[in-house]
C-alpha cells in the first residue's frame, strides 16, 4: 500500500540578499525546482542494512525506493550482487511489528540527517508512536541524532539500531520516501519544523550577538587567511565559535540569541535552523562549479537573509563541497558584505 503525505510542488528560490544579475548563472537550474511526492510505503518480508539499503526478498534484487540516487548505485541491482550480499549472509530476523525505515546511504552526515532525515520523520511526527524506527548504530546517530530527535519531539514507539555489515529481516516495513533531492529543500515542512522550534526556543527578546564559525580544526573547506578573516569580523563585532565546543542544547541556545552568521560552508551552517527568525546568514563559497547550494536553500526555506561572498580556491578543479576546496577571502569584499548585512 502506497499513502500519500505531501504532494510535489514548484519551488521558485528567492535570490541571496547581494546577488549580482549573472553572478549564480552556472547554478541557474538551481533557481526553481520541485520537491518529490512524499509517500509512505508499506513492503512485506524485506531485508534492510546500516546503509538503508532495501532488500524484498520476492524480487532478488535492491529496491530503488530509498537510494538517494539509483545511478550512484550501478552494481547493485544484479542478482549476482543479491546471491553474493544478500542471500547467502546470514541475518537477524526482528520480532513482528510496524517497523519505519527514513535513513538513507548519508543520514550519518550532519547536513543530511538535519535536513534529509528529520524532515521525513517531522512530516509524519503524531504517526511516529505507531513504528519502531530503525537507524544506523554509529556515534553520531547515538550522540547528535538521538539528541535531536528528542528536541523535535520525534518519539516512535522503540528504535531499533542496525549494526555494521549486519542484515535484519523484517516481515511488515514503511518506508518514508524523501521529501525532495539530497541538497535541495522541502520549504513547507522546514517551515514547520522553524514553527516548532519557535515553541522550544525563547525568541521575545531582540537577538543581538554576531557568531562567526571557525573550521581551524577541520582537515579541509579551511579559510586560508584567516588571521585576516578574523580580524575583520572582529570589527564588527563577532564572536568566533567552533560548535564542536559545545553541548547539542549550547548549540541551540547560542544560535538563538544571534542575529546572524559567518562561516565557510560546512555543516555548522545547519544551525541556522534556530537562528532568531529575522537573522542573516552569510556563507563563504567557491563560483563555477559546484555540487549543490544547499545553505542557500536552507536560508531561504528558513526565510532568513542570505548573503554569500565566493573566495578564491587553492584547487580550481574542486568544488566546496564535501572534502572540498580551501578558500583566500578578498577582505575588502567581506567588509563590505558585512557592512551590508548591518
Amino acid at each position: 500500500m502506497t499513502e500519500n503525505i505531501l504532494d510535489s510542488y514548484t519551488i521558485n528560490r528567492q535570490m541571496p540578499e547581494n546577488y549580482i544579475e549573472g553572478e549564480l548563472d552556472f547554478c541557474k537550474d538551481e533557481f526553481s525546482y520541485r520537491t518529490y511526492n512524499v509517500q509512505l510505503i508499506d513492503l512485506k518480508n524485506c531485508i534492510v542494512n546500516k546503509r538503508g539499503f532495501i532488500y524484498e526478498e520476492a524480487k532478488f534484487r535492491l529496491s530503488k525506493i530509498n537510494l538517494i540516487d539509483e545511478q550512484l548505485y550501478p552494481k547493485f541491482f544484479s542478482i549476482k550482487h543479491y546471491i553474493k550480499r544478500v542471500l547467502v549472509k546470514k541475518k537477524r530476523v526482528l520480532k513482528e511489528g510496524n517497523y519505519l525505515l527514513a535513513y538513507d546511504d548519508w543520514t550519518n552526515a550532519h547536513y543530511h540527517w538535519f535536513c534529509d532525515l528529520l524532515p521525513r520523520l517531522f512530516v509524519i511526527k503524531d504517526r511516529l508512536k505507531d513504528y519502531t524506527l530503525l537507524l544506523p548504530d554509529t556515534a553520531y546517530v547515538r550522540d547528535q541524532g538521538l539528541k535531536s530527535l528528542d528536541f523535535f519531539e520525534l518519539r516512535p514507539a522503540a528504535i531499533e539500531f542496525i549494526q555494521e555489515g549486519e542484515l535484519v529481516k523484517v516481515k511488515q516495513l514503511s518506508v518514508l520516501t524523501h521529501t525532495c533531492l539530497s541538497g535541495y529543500i522541502n520549504d513547507k515542512i522546514m517551515q514547520d519544523m522553524q514553527d516548532f522550534i519557535s515553541t522550544k526556543v525563547d525568541y521575545s527578546h531582540s537577538a543581538s550577538r554576531k557568531l562567526y564559525i571557525t573550521r581551524d580544526k577541520a582537515r579541509y573547506r579551511k579559510v586560508l587567511n584567516e588571521p585576516e578573516v578574523l580580524a575583520a569580523v572582529k570589527e564588527f563585532g563577532y564572536e568566533v565559535i567552533r560548535y564542536e565546543d559545545y553541548s547539542f542544547k549550547e548549540q541551540v541556545a547560542l544560535t538563538a540569541s544571534a542575529k546572524s552568521i559567518v562561516a565557510m560552508h560546512g555543516a555548522g551552517l545547519v544551525n541556522m535552523l534556530y537562528l532568531h527568525p529575522q537573522g542573516s546568514v552569510l556563507e563563504f563559497r567557491r563560483n563555477k562549479i559546484y555540487h549543490n547550494q544547499c545553505f542557500w536553500h536552507l536560508a531561504k526555506a528558513l526565510r532568513l537573509k542570505y548573503y554569500y561572498l565566493f573566495g578564491t580556491p587553492d584547487d580550481e578543479n574542486l568544488v566546496i563541497e564535501g572534502e572540498g576546496c580551501n578558500l583566500t577571502i578578498d577582505i575588502t569584499l567581506l567588509k563590505s558584505t558585512l557592512a551590508m548585512m548591518e
